[in-house]
C-alpha cells in the first residue's frame, strides 16, 4: 500500500511539474493572441503595401496568376517575391475567395506570434526558460513590433524566418546528435526568406553570424583558467561545434527552394525581374542610386530605436549598466545580433523604420537575459512580478483602446472616393502618372495605368465616359499638352481632410 501511495504521489507531482512547465507558454500564447489578433481586420487597409498585397492575392484567386502576381491594372508585381502574396491568397481562398484586411494582415500576426514563441522555446531548449520567456514578452510588447503585427507588411514574416534560422543553427551546433535536423530547418527558413523579400534574407543572418565569428576570434586567446562557469547559451559561443560544416549541402538546399521561381520568373518577364527587383529595389535602393528615393543620414535609426522599442528602450541604460558589471555570453550575443543588423542597415542609403525589425529579437534576448539576472537577485520579492504584470496589462489594454478608439482616425478616405466613382461608372478608371494603390484597390478592376500624354489623348477620345486620376500638377498642364480635351473635374483628394497628407490628386471624367 505504501508503495502504491508513493507511486501515486510521484505521478501527481510529475503531472504538476509538467503543468507548471507548460503554463508560461500557454499564458504567452494567450497574451500574444490578445495583443496581435483582436481587431486585426476591423480597420480598412491603410498603406500601399497592404493594398498591393490585396490586389496581388485577389488577382491570383480570380485569374490564377500564381507564379508572377499582377495588380488590378495588369502590371506585373516585380517589387517583391510572391510568397507573402501566396499566403494572403491562401487565406482568401479559405474565406471563400475574397481577400480582405484580415487576410492581408493574418500572415504578419502569425509571424509575430511565431517570433515570440521561438525566443521562448529557444530559452527552454537551452535550459534558460525565464530568460526565454522574458525575451518573448519584451519582443511582443515593443511598440513598433506590436504595431507591425497589425500591418500587412513582409518585414514581419521575414523577421520570423531569420529568427527561426538563427535559432535553429545555434541548436544544431549545441546538439550534435540533432545537428542535421536543426540545420535543415535553418536553411529551409532562409530559403523561404528568399521567397519573401529576396537577398536581404541571406545578408542579415550572414551579418549576425559574421559578428559571432569575429567575437570568437577575438576571445580565442583569452585564458579560461579560474573562470566561473557560464550559464547555458541562447546563441552560439566560441568552440560550440563546427559552424560551417553544413554549408556544402545547406546552401544548395536553400537555393533549391527559392531559385526555381527566380529563374522561371526572370525568363517569363524577359529579364525584367533582374532589372526591377534585383537591380533597382535591392542595389540602387540600398546604395542610393535611385533618384526617386530619398537618402537618409547614417544616424536615422538611432532615434527610431528609442521610440520603436518603447517601453523597453527606457530600460536599456539600466541593462547596459548591469551588463558591464555582470557579463553574460547570451547578453553579448543578443547585442551582436541587434548591433550587427543595425550598423549594416545604417550604412545603407535608403532607410525605413520597418527594415530594422529583424534586429529586435536580438535586443529582446539582451534585455531578457539581463532582467533574468536581476530577477534572480531579487529573490522572492513580489515587486518585480507586480511591475512586470502591470506593464503587460497596460500594454494589452492600451493597444486595444488604441485599435478600437483611435486607429480608425488614421484611415485614408479612398474607400469613399472609390464608392463615389463606381456609383457613376463600371468602366475603366485610368491612373495617369499617379500611384495610389489604396484607391486602385477600392476601385477594383477595370483600371489601368498610363504615363504618356499620347496615351491620355487616346483615352480622352473614346466614345464613352472615362474617369481619370492624376496629380494636380498634371491637371495644370492639360491645356498645354491636350488643348482639345474636354475633361470635367469630379473631386480632389483635398476635399477629404485625411487626403491632404498624400500627394494631391484629381479625379476627372470625359464628356463625349
Amino acid at each position: 500500500m505504501a508503495t502504491i501511495a508513493s507511486a501515486s504521489a510521484f505521478g501527481v507531482a510529475a503531472k504538476r511539474d509538467t503543468w507548471r512547465a507548460w503554463l508560461p507558454g500557454i499564458g504567452l500564447v494567450i497574451f500574444c493572441t490578445i495583443l496581435f489578433f483582436i481587431g486585426l481586420g476591423a480597420r480598412d487597409l491603410t498603406s500601399s503595401h497592404e493594398a498591393r498585397a490585396a490586389q496581388n492575392a485577389q488577382t491570383i484567386l480570380d485569374e490564377g496568376h500564381w507564379l508572377v502576381p499582377r495588380l488590378f491594372d495588369r502590371h506585373l508585381e516585380l517589387q517583391k517575391p510572391p510568397l507573402y502574396y501566396w499566403l494572403v491568397a491562401l487565406i482568401g481562398w479559405l474565406q471563400g475567395g475574397a481577400v480582405d484586411a484580415w487576410a492581408v494582415r493574418l500572415p504578419s500576426a502569425l509571424s509575430a506570434l511565431g517570433c515570440a514563441l521561438c525566443l521562448y522555446l529557444l530559452g527552454i531548449r537551452v535550459g534558460r526558460p525565464n530568460a526565454g520567456l522574458l525575451a518573448a514578452l519584451i519582443l511582443a510588447t515593443s511598440l513598433h513590433f506590436t504595431w507591425l503585427a497589425h500591418v500587412g507588411r513582409i518585414d514581419m514574416p521575414l523577421t520570423f524566418a531569420i529568427t527561426v534560422a538563427l535559432g535553429a543553427f545555434h541548436l544544431g551546433n549545441r546538439e550534435p546528435m540533432l545537428r542535421g535536423r536543426w540545420h535543415v530547418l535553418g536553411y529551409t527558413a532562409l530559403g523561404l526568406g528568399l521567397l519573401l523579400k529576396g537577398p536581404i534574407a541571406l545578408v542579415l543572418p550572414t551579418v549576425v553570424v559574421a559578428c559571432m565569428w569575429l567575437r570568437a576570434r577575438c576571445n580565442r586567446e583569452i585564458p579560461a583558467n579560474g573562470a566561473a562557469p557560464s550559464p547555458p547559451a541562447l546563441l552560439p559561443r566560441r568552440g560550440e561545434g563546427r559552424k560551417f560544416s553544413t554549408l556544402w549541402w545547406g546552401i544548395p538546399l536553400l537555393f533549391a527552394i527559392a531559385a526555381p521561381w527566380y529563374v522561371w520568373a526572370n525568363i517569363q518577364t524577359n529579364n525584367q525581374l533582374w532589372e526591377v527587383f534585383f537591380w533597382y529595389h535591392n542595389v540602387e535602393r540600398g546604395l542610393g542610386g535611385a533618384e526617386a528615393l530619398k537618402a537618409y543620414p547614417w544616424w536615422f535609426y538611432v532615434p527610431r530605436i528609442g521610440i520603436d522599442l518603447l517601453p523597453w528602450s527606457l530600460a536599456f541604460p539600466f541593462a547596459v549598466y548591469r551588463f558591464v558589471r555582470h557579463r553574460d555570453d547570451d547578453a553579448t550575443s543578443g547585442l551582436l545580433w541587434f548591433g550587427g543588423i543595425a550598423v549594416f542597415l545604417s550604412c545603407m542609403s535608403f532607410k525605413r523604420a520597418d527594415y530594422l525589425l529583424p534586429a529586435y529579437p536580438g535586443m529582446a534576448i539582451f534585455l531578457g537575459v539581463v532582467l533574468e539576472h536581476w530577477w534572480r537577485e531579487a529573490g522572492s520579492r513580489r515587486g518585480p512580478v507586480i511591475a512586470l504584470a502591470s506593464l503587460l496589462l497596460a500594454c494589452g489594454i492600451g493597444w486595444q483602446v488604441y485599435l478600437v478608439g483611435f486607429a480608425h482616425a488614421d484611415e485614408q478616405p479612398y474607400q469613399t472616393m472609390a464608392q463615389r466613382i463606381r456609383a457613376e461608372t463600371n468602366g475603366p478608371v485610368i491612373f495617369f502618372r499617379a500611384e495610389s494603390h489604396l484607391l486602385m484597390h477600392h476601385l477594383g478592376p477595370p483600371v489601368d495605368t498610363i504615363l504618356e500624354w499620347e496615351n491620355l489623348d487616346w483615352w480622352t477620345r473614346r466614345p464613352r465616359v472615362i474617369y481619370f486620376v492624376m496629380p494636380e500638377a498634371c491637371v495644370e498642364e492639360l491645356a498645354e499638352h491636350l488643348p482639345s480635351a474636354k475633361l470635367h473635374e469630379v473631386l480632389r483628394t483635398r476635399d477629404f481632410a485625411d487626403g491632404r497628407r498624400d500627394r494631391a490628386m484629381v479625379v476627372l471624367r470625359t464628356q463625349p
